[in-house]
Formats: structure tokens, sequence, C-alpha cells
């Protein structure tokens, strides 16, 4: 059997939200607001809980903070 279509679900959730991260900078270099913020939002969100599963804190960190700085956006286009 092909080695990769014995994957744990984290490497499939790995490469999905690797995904939506490339979407949304696509998005935003083509100024698609607000569908970009979403989007980073999302895979950003998802790398920090990969980070937890992975106990790589550095990423944890990073992913947290990008996560944190997308909230305001987010806050403000549900308001």
């Amino acid at each position: 059997m092909i080695a990769w279509l014995r994957q744990p679900w984290q490497f499939w959730f790995e490469w999905g939200i690797t995904a939506v991260l490339i979407t949304g900078a696509v998005l935003t270099s083509l100024n698609l607001y607000p569908a970009n913020i979403w989007f980073l939002f999302v895979a950003n969100l998802g790398w920090a809980v990969l980070g937890v599963l992975w106990r790589k804190w550095s990423l944890l960190v990073v992913q947290t903070v990008i996560t944190v700085i997308y909230l305001p956006p987010i806050i403000k286009l549900l308001i």
C-alpha cells in the first residue's frame, strides 16, 4: 500500500491547514478582504492546535500570537 495513505489524521490535518494558509495568502495578495482574514485565522488556529499536539512550543507560541492578531478584525466583522 502507498505509504501516504496510511498516515495518521494529523498528516492530513497538517496539509489541509497548509492549503488553507496558502489560500489565505493568495487572497491577501489579491486584496480580497474579509475572506483572507477568515482563511488566515482558521489556518493559524489549526497550526496552533498542531503545536499543542506535537509539543512544539515555538510553533504554538507563534501561531497563537498570529491568531490573536487576527481577532480584532474578525470581531469587527461580526459586530
